[in-house]
C-alpha cells in the first residue's frame, strides 16, 4: 500500500470538504442517463475552480465519453457488509449530568447504504441540534463562502505550483489533465492541496454506486427539514488549512504517487471498502495510517508526514474535543458527528474527552 492510503485517500474520510468539489453530482457514474451531464459538470470543477475558465470548453459535450476519467469499478463488488451500525458514544459530564452523543461518520457511502440503526435515529429525533465538521450543504448555496473556499487554494504570495513541485511531477500532472481534454495555465496559481484533492475526487467519480453525500449531509438534510440547529465544529479556514497541510516535498511525492496509481481503481475501491466495512461494523479505532503505510514513505519525508498528520488529525481532534466540551458545558442536547478517523488512537476525540474528565461510553 502506498501513501495514497495515508494522504489522498485519507481526505475522503477525514475531511468533509473533500466531496464539495464533486458534490454537484447527484447521481452515480453508473447512471447512463446522466453520465454525460455528470462528467461534463465534474470536468469543470476538476480542471478549473473558476467555471468561467473551464479548460475543457474546447471539447463539445458530444465528444465527452460516458466516463471521461478512465475505467470504473463497482463499489458493490468490494463491500460485503449490508447493515450499518456506525460507532456511537455517549459522553456525560459527571458534575452537571449534561450529555451528548458522538457519532463517527463516513463522508462517502455506497448508494445501498440507506438505513441507519433505530437507536441512532431515536437519538437524532430527541436532540435539539446536530454538530458537524462543516455544513457543506449551506456552503454549496453560499456564493461568498464557496468563493472563499476556492480562493483558499490559491497561493497568496504570488508563487505558482511550478515553484513548489519538481518539473517532473508538474509534467506528469499537466500531462494527466491534458489527457482529459486540456490543462489551463491559470490553474498554476492553485496549490498542491487543490490538485491532490482533485485527483482523489476523480478516483471517487470512477466508483460506480458510490454517493459523495455521506452521513454528514444525510443528517444535515434531516436537521434543516426538522428546523434543528446545525452547528459548525470547525471553521472554513481550518478545513482549507488541513487540505493544504503538505510541505512542498511531501506534496511532490504524494502527487507523483497518486498520478502513478490513477489506473489502480480496483485497489482504490478495495481500500475504501475496507474502511467502510470497519465503520459499518461499529469500529471506533479506524487507523489514520498503518505501519506498512508509514514504512513506504521515504525516510527524508517522515518528519514532513508527521507534521502533516498533526495538522490533519491531531490538532483538529483537540479542537473538536474542545468544542464538544463547550457544548456539554452549555447543556446543549446535541448529536456531535465527525469523520470516523477522528476517533482513532489515543488522540481520538472520545479519548481526549475522557482525559478531560468526562464519562465516555461506547454504545454501538
Amino acid at each position: 500500500m502506498k501513501i495514497k492510503r495515508t494522504a489522498a485517500l485519507i481526505m475522503a474520510f477525514a475531511m468533509v470538504l473533500t466531496a464539495a468539489s464533486c458534490s454537484g453530482r447527484k447521481e452515480t457514474a453508473s447512471d447512463k442517463d446522466t453520465a454525460k451531464e455528470t462528467t461534463t459538470e465534474t470536468a469543470a470543477e476538476t480542471t478549473a475552480a473558476d467555471p468561467s475558465e473551464n479548460a475543457s470548453d474546447e471539447a463539445s459535450e458530444d465528444e465527452i465519453p460516458a466516463n471521461m476519467f478512465g475505467t470504473t469499478a463497482d463499489i458493490n463488488d468490494f463491500i460485503k457488509t449490508t447493515d450499518i451500525n456506525p460507532p456511537l458514544w455517549k459522553v456525560t459530564d459527571p458534575e452537571s449530568g449534561n450529555s451528548l452523543y458522538l457519532l463517527g461518520t463516513m463522508h462517502i457511502v455506497p448508494e445501498a447504504a440507506k438505513d441507519y440503526p433505530e437507536e441512532l435515529m431515536d437519538i437524532y429525533k430527541n436532540c435539539e441540534a446536530i454538530a458537524v465538521e462543516y455544513d457543506t450543504v449551506s456552503l454549496m448555496s453560499d456564493a461568498a463562502a464557496f468563493t472563499k473556499f476556492q480562493q483558499g487554494f490559491i497561493y497568496n504570495d504570488g508563487s505558482k505550483i511550478t515553484d513548489h513541485i519538481s518539473e517532473e511531477t508538474y509534467k506528469k500532472l499537466t500531462d494527466y489533465f491534458e489527457s482529459m481534454g486540456g490543462y489551463n495555465a491559470m490553474l498554476d496559481q492553485y496549490n498542491t492541496g487543490f490538485f491532490i484533492n482533485q485527483l482523489n475526487s476523480i478516483m471517487l467519480l470512477r466508483l460506480e454506486n458510490l454517493q459523495t453525500s455521506g452521513t454528514d449531509e444525510y443528517f444535515i438534510g434531516l436537521a434543516k427539514n426538522d428546523n434543528k440547529e446545525v452547528i459548525n465544529i470547525e471553521t472554513l479556514d481550518t478545513q482549507i488549512g488541513a487540505l493544504s497541510a503538505y510541505s512542498d516535498e511531501l506534496a511532490d511525492y504524494v502527487l507523483s504517487d497518486c498520478l502513478d496509481d490513477m489506473d489502480n481503481i480496483d485497489e482504490y475501491a478495495e481500500d475504501i471498502s475496507d474502511i467502510y466495512e470497519a465503520w459499518a461494523k461499529g469500529s471506533g479505532d479506524i487507523l489514520f495510517d498503518s505501519d506498512m503505510d508509514v514504512d513506504d514513505i521515504p525516510e527524508d519525508l517522515k518528519d514532513d508526514y508527521a507534521e502533516y498528520k498533526k495538522t490533519m488529525l491531531n490538532d483538529r481532534n483537540k479542537e473538536m474535543a474542545d468544542k464538544a466540551s463547550e457544548l456539554l458545558k452549555e447543556g446543549k442536547n446535541c448529536l456531535f458527528m465527525v469523520g470516523a478517523l477522528h476517533y482513532s488512537e489515543d488522540v481520538g476525540v472520545d479519548n481526549l474527552l475522557e482525559g478531560m474528565g468526562y464519562k465516555v461510553e461506547k454504545i454501538a
